[in-house]
């Protein structure tokens, strides 16, 4: 573990510093080893911090370094095969790092990839209804064979519908999975679903990642679900709610995906007189969403965020993820030697129309296909 990285772990596992407090220390310090080395009359130059905090903070920041928590904290993330990721690792999610509060640290088990920045978060009741849990599968499924990472925070009901499709379609060849917990990963909760997070991370099924802020024992408290609510809307383009009662975690989800990070919601309307479903119903009268009915609509929606996707990897330097479309996608760029309408497409390569239409946005998505006026036009081979 690099001397950076150890800093980062430090500051974390400090008592009384959240990813503000650290944010501004760094900034503060200019850097952060820099940061460790902060005396208390240094760390009460910075704002939101008083002079008496400043040297309980200190005492704090001393007593982690020396009192074994560190190296406590590094034996259990070897023994669960996890590592470490901050904010200043290239690896870091971009489209996360962009979020108010980002975590300063991921512990993953798993792998992060590139594709991932192309993802949906799939949210909704734990006592959900058996029409929201085939719907979030299905959903799930259908998107992650499409290209599209589902991101979901692996609790009871729709999460953990949304997981299973998306490792249906991994075991058929295509499909990735991020589910973000509430506890640390040597407590990994709800126990039930160990289990699908082995599949996500382990053996040939391998598709994904089980990530977390909280340090390997940290027990899943009710407090740390709303912190986990940001990351999982964070990670991604667009946030889908399947079901949510009046009081519902994934209202939370939804409004963070709004207010706090511009991002997209969708809801998926239910029955009229469904209790699970007054949630999303609500997000459809409020307008603070998007009303959904199938992949179709999903896809038209996130193929709207691509502009995002391009911004974020020119802040971390790199260039959008190339394409990498299917042999349906393929055979639709061969057609677009010239600019061609969506008739014109269907005509030429002798695809349903519906699935012109779910290859195209997965094109565009991707940055091999633009539109110009009511016209496709190929951007790279």
């Amino acid at each position: 573990m690099s001397p950076a990285t150890r800093a980062w772990l430090t500051l974390t596992l400090t008592p009384g510093l959240g990813p503000t407090l650290i944010t501004r220390l760094i900034e503060h310090a200019g850097g952060v080893e820099q940061a460790l080395a902060l005396t208390a009359a240094q760390l009460a130059e910075v704002h939101g911090i008083s002079g008496k905090g400043a040297g309980r903070l200190k005492r704090a920041m001393d007593d982690t370094l020396s009192n074994g928590a560190l190296d406590r904290e590094v034996d259990l993330i070897n023994k669960h095969g996890a590592a470490l990721l901050s904010l200043d690792d290239a690896g870091y999610p971009a489209l996360l790092k962009a979020i108010p509060s980002a975590p300063p640290l991921l512990w993953v088990r798993g792998r992060l990839d590139p594709r991932d920045a192309l993802s949906l978060a799939i949210v909704g009741s734990r006592r959900c209804s058996h029409y929201g849990r085939e719907q979030a599968d299905l959903i799930a499924n259908a998107l992650a064979r499409s290209g599209v990472t589902i991101v979901s925070g692996g609790a009871y009901g729709i999460d953990i519908a949304a997981h299973r499709g998306a490792l249906r379609a991994a075991k058929a060849g295509t499909g990735r999975t991020v589910a973000v917990l509430g506890s640390g990963l040597a407590k990994p909760y709800p126990s039930e679903h160990v289990e699908v997070f082995k599949q996500i991370v382990e053996g040939d099924s391998a598709c994904g990642a089980v990530i977390t802020e909280f340090p390997m024992t940290t027990e899943p408290r009710p407090e740390n679900f709303l912190r986990r609510n940001r990351v999982i809307s964070g990670l991604c383009v667009g946030t889908l709610v399947v079901e949510a009662g009046k009081r519902s975690g994934a209202l939370s989800t939804a409004r963070r995906c709004v207010d706090e990070q511009g991002r997209e919601l969708m809801a998926l309307p239910g029955r009229v007189d469904a209790p699970q479903s007054e949630g999303c119903h609500q997000i459809i009268r409020e307008g603070w969403g998007t009303l959904v009915t199938g992949v179709s609509d999903i896809l038209d929606l996130i193929g709207e965020q691509a502009p995002m996707l391009d911004a974020a990897a020119e802040i971390e330097g790199d260039e959008p993820a190339p394409a990498q479309p299917s042999a349906q996608g393929r055979s639709i760029v061969e057609v677009l030697d010239t600019p061609r309408s969506l008739d014109e497409i269907v005509s030429w390569t002798g695809l349903p129309a519906g699935e012109v239409q779910t290859e195209l946005t997965m094109l565009e998505i991707r940055g091999a296909v633009s539109r110009q006026g009511g016209l496709f036009v190929k951007r790279r081979g």
